[in-house]
C-alpha cells in the first residue's frame, strides 16, 4: 500500500507541478523578451572613426574638426543625441580650446560642409554614422593645433533623458600626437578635397 502510495504522489507532481513549472519558465522567458524588445531605455553611446580631420574655414579663417562617428543606441526604445561638445587640451602647456558641433559633413565629400547639425534621433537597436563638424567657441585662427606636441581630445555627447530633467552625457576621450612631419603635411592638403588623415589614439575609459 506504501508503494501504491508513492507511487500516486509522483503522478501527481508528473502531472500538475511540472506542468507549472514549465508555465512559469515560459512566463519569465516572455517577459525577460518584453522588456527587452519593447521596454528597455535608449542607451545612447558613439564610437568615434581612427582618424580625424582638421580643417581651416576658407571665410573665417576658423580652425575646425571633422570627426567621423558612429552612434549606436543598444536600447529597445527611440533616443536622441542632443548635441556633441569636443574639448582639446595641448600638452605640456595644457591650453585648452573648445568646440561644438555645427554642421554635418556632406554625404558624397564628408569634409565638405553639409547641413547645420540638428539633434540625431535613433530607433532602438540601431545605429547612425556622421561626420560632425566641430566648430570654436570663439574666434580662433587655425593656430591652437599648430605646435608639434600631444593633444587630448574629449568627446562628450548629450543624449535627451526622457526619465529625468538632468540630460545625460556619453564621453570618448582619445588622443593625437601631432608631429612636424604631420604639420607640413596638413599645411599642405588645407583647401583641399581630402584633408591630412591625423591618426587618433582611443583612451582607457
Amino acid at each position: 500500500m506504501k508503494v501504491e502510495a508513492s507511487k500516486g504522489r509522483l503522478r501527481i507532481l508528473a502531472t500538475e507541478v511540472f506542468p507549472v513549472t514549465i508555465s512559469l519558465f515560459s512566463l519569465c522567458l516572455s517577459t525577460f523578451n518584453f522588456y527587452f524588445g519593447y521596454l528597455k531605455a535608449p542607451d545612447i553611446n558613439f564610437v568615434v572613426a581612427p582618424y580625424i580631420s582638421q580643417v581651416v574655414d576658407a571665410h573665417s579663417g576658423n580652425e575646425a574638426f571633422f570627426i567621423p562617428v558612429t552612434v549606436i543606441n543598444r536600447g529597445a526604445r527611440p533616443g536622441t543625441v542632443l548635441s556633441f561638445e569636443l574639448t582639446v587640451t595641448r600638452s605640456p602647456d595644457g591650453q585648452q580650446a573648445d568646440y561644438f558641433a555645427q554642421y554635418y559633413g556632406q554625404t558624397d565629400n564628408p569634409f565638405g560642409l553639409g547641413v547645420f547639425f540638428t539633434p540625431l534621433s535613433l530607433n532602438g537597436y540601431s545605429s547612425v554614422s556622421q561626420t560632425v563638424c566641430f566648430y570654436p567657441t570663439g574666434p580662433r585662427q587655425g593656430e591652437f593645433f599648430s605646435v608639434a606636441g600631444d593633444y587630448d581630445f574629449q568627446m562628450v555627447a548629450v543624449v535627451a533623458n526622457v526619465q529625468a530633467r538632468a540630460q545625460k552625457q556619453t564621453v570618448q576621450d582619445f588622443h593625437v600626437a601631432l608631429t612636424n612631419e604631420m604639420i607640413g603635411v596638413m599645411k599642405a592638403t588645407q583647401g583641399g578635397m581630402y584633408p591630412y588623415p591625423i591618426p587618433i589614439k582611443m583612451q582607457a575609459p
